[in-house]
């Protein structure tokens, strides 16, 4: 009879750990970049390319409507030395996509919008846009490091004039990695050895009792 309770036992602390393995979440699949302008000016931001497109299009640029990705750049910092007026710190943005407007198929224009919502609708209100040639499918954002193999560069607008676009800075070095997530802890295994360790000592004491009586 005890062995069928230790099956019995093991198989239900399986059952446990399984459901306990397939509850996870899965890790979004985040790309962190940087970039340096021929200004001198530096810049890092994280992309979660798990981020649904907003069924409200962006203003894009005239005759462009963009797609916009709400809140899909996390930790956005940007030095400049000759403005640092509009440096900023792990602050969060908007990705926009605004296809159509490079010619040849070659690709999309995209890249950040900051602050967040300063480009859903008029008057724009944008201060840093940084430029990513995107070569993915706009309706969603790839994964795909090769997608985002091109940076295009840094546009600043001027609140102080009407959000008048300054000169644009391209970028004198660019880089795009995955980032390397740390992946969360499989509790199955030590579900299943609590789950074996209890039933051993509930098997323990029932042998005791039988051979005490």
């Amino acid at each position: 009879m005890y062995k069928l309770k230790l099956s019995f036992a093991v198989a239900f602390s399986a059952f446990v750990a399984m459901g306990t393995l397939t509850s996870n979440p899965a890790q979004a699949a985040l790309l962190d970049f940087s970039f340096t302008t021929i200004n001198g000016a530096t810049g890092t931001f994280t992309l979660d390319t798990d981020t649904p497109p907003s069924p409200v299009p962006s203003i894009g640029a005239e005759g462009f409507p963009g797609i916009l990705y709400p809140d899909a750049v996390s930790n956005f910092s940007f030095s400049s030395p000759e403005r640092p007026e509009f440096n900023t710190n792990n602050d969060n943005a908007d990705w926009e996509i605004i296809p159509g407007i490079i010619p040849g198929n070659v690709g999309n224009l995209s890249g950040i919008s900051f602050p967040s919502g300063c480009s859903v609708s008029a008057p724009f209100t944008c201060t840093n846009n940084i430029g990513v040639l995107y070569t993915g499918d706009p309706l969603e954002l790839s994964d795909n490091l090769d997608a985002y193999a091109v940076g295009l560069g840094v546009q600043l607008f001027d609140p102080t004039n009407n959000f008048a676009s300054l000169e644009i800075e391209e970028f004198s070095d660019y880089k795009v990695v995955r980032r390397e997530t740390i992946p969360e802890p499989n509790t199955y295994l030590g579900v299943l050895a609590f789950g074996i360790y209890g039933t051993g000592l509930v098997l323990k004491r029932t042998r005791s009792k039988k051979q005490f009586h």
